[in-house]
């Protein structure tokens, strides 16, 4: 894999004018879950793809936000037999609180923190100052040795809400989005700052109980000790979900999960965090028991059921001497290859249907739901992936198998049967999802001359 000189030199020359339109994408609203700015900026990319050499651009309509998909040929030939590398973002952002905001979220700023540049603004570390990279990539290539490979790319508008459609815009595209690998930027870099290679995630299912037995609050002393608590009766059905072991008793909840293997294993073991160091750091007095012996293996190869919240009741300051009325949990599970979100859900409810109160109504609502998504550590894109990003970083890559985190990955493993990469180029410290969300401009530098490899390594194979 090697990258001309002019390449860096064309990414030095036009660095100032990608940073002038992150900045302009970044103060395009773009929030999900209100649908805020959605179609002004879903037109303004495809219009950023066409400016940055794109031979086509197109918002795709779903049932709910659209995607924007587009296509840049090697020799602008879309017949060619060059491979094809389909790359993935989301335009979509968290909602905001500008009350929390030190500055307008979407006002960029750049400020100087620690002698480290930094972009400030809704959206710039999560997820488009990343994906950006990929267009600036292609830029680059475009205007010095040509591309190496097709690129088709989509950008999701629904990522933050959970990705409910879009599958609706890869099923309507899938011809459109045949390629040889998929890839994408998001998240942070590795704590101890150097660069990631992740080879999948954990998926998710979310779902909602609810506990009611009364008509409204009574009086807890002439009431209390004989009618049920529906706080009590939630508690008690929680507490039929988990052994004193950490392991989940819901029937069947394991039967689908695969062991560790050897790669993996001894990919696990060169980043294996200390656990008595990482307690220290995170103030707990130790770790959870359950099935997996270590950190990694706990958070990234065997499934979790956990409790969000619980509400119900009188929490606030004062006392209100009440049986409550009613009471529910926030539940989300992280769900590991082979487990269908959709057979894990049967099980869940199947379960709370044996072990509810008769006493009380109980109701079961399920939430959005990812597949989770791993390819073999042993695919030939690893080598020339990791070698891509620590030429344009760098700095050698930890090559991790999987992450506890859930994104709509699958959809390009599982639905198009393709090998995936996810390479993060956020700072460690970058409130994504928070106030003050902000990217630094040395990780948009050093994102850019890696996806110029990427894209390159990904030609070779």
């Amino acid at each position: 894999m090697t990258v001309q000189p002019s390449v860096d030199a064309s990414v030095d020359d036009s660095f100032d004018r990608y940073l002038d339109d992150l900045e302009t994408l970044v103060s395009q609203p773009s929030v999900s879950a209100t649908g805020e700015g959605i179609e002004e900026c879903a037109r303004l990319l495809e219009s950023l793809c066409l400016d940055y050499g794109f031979d086509d651009a197109e918002i795709v309509e779903t049932a709910g936000h659209p995607a924007v998909v587009a296509h840049a040929y090697v020799d602008h030939d879309p017949d060619n037999d060059a491979p094809t590398v389909l790359v993935y973002g989301h335009y979509d952002v968290q909602p905001v609180d500008p009350d929390a905001w030190e500055t307008p979220p979407f006002e960029p700023i750049r400020r100087e923190v620690d002698g480290d540049e930094l972009l400030y603004g809704r959206g710039t570390v999560d997820n488009k100052g990343q994906h950006f990279t990929y267009l600036c990539a292609v830029d680059a290539l475009r205007e010095t040795t040509g591309l190496p490979v097709n690129v088709a790319l989509l950008l999701d508008g629904e990522e933050e809400s959970g990705s409910p459609n879009l599958l609706d815009a890869v099923e309507a595209r899938a011809d459109d989005l045949d390629a040889d690998v998929a890839v994408n930027s998001d998240g942070p870099v590795d704590e101890s700052g150097r660069p990631t290679v992740v080879f999948g995630n954990r998926g998710i299912l979310i779902a909602h109980l609810s506990v009611s037995g009364l008509d409204g609050d009574l009086h807890s002393g002439h009431y209390g000790g004989a009618v049920p608590n529906p706080v009590w009766e939630l508690v008690h059905l929680l507490g039929t979900m988990q052994d004193e072991s950490g392991r989940i008793t819901i029937d069947g909840f394991y039967e689908d999960v695969q062991p560790v293997t050897e790669h993996d294993r001894e990919l696990l073991d060169r980043f294996e965090p200390d656990p008595d160091d990482l307690a220290d750091k995170l103030d707990v007095g130790g770790f959870t028991n359950g099935p997996g012996e270590t950190f990694l293996e706990q958070t990234l190869y065997y499934p979790t059921l956990n409790v969000n919240g619980i509400t119900g009741g009188h929490g606030d300051e004062g006392y209100k001497t009440i049986v409550p009325s009613e009471a529910s949990a926030s539940i989300d599970m992280r769900l590991v290859p082979d487990q269908d979100p959709d057979d894990i859900y049967e099980l869940f409810a199947a379960h709370v249907e044996e072990h509810a109160s008769d006493r009380v109504s109980t109701t079961v609502t399920r939430g959005a739901s990812m597949d989770p998504t791993r390819t073999p550590i042993d695919t030939p894109y690893r080598e020339p992936v990791a070698e891509a990003v620590a030429d344009g970083w760098g700095e050698t890559p930890i090559v991790k198998p999987s992450s506890g985190g859930s994104a709509p990955y699958a959809l390009f493993t599982n639905y198009l049967d393709l090998p995936h990469v996810s390479i993060p180029y956020g700072q460690q410290a970058n409130n994504q999802h928070s106030p003050n969300e902000h990217f630094s401009i040395d990780h948009f530098e050093k994102g850019i001359r890696t996806s110029v490899r990427v894209l390159t390594a990904t030609g070779d194979v």
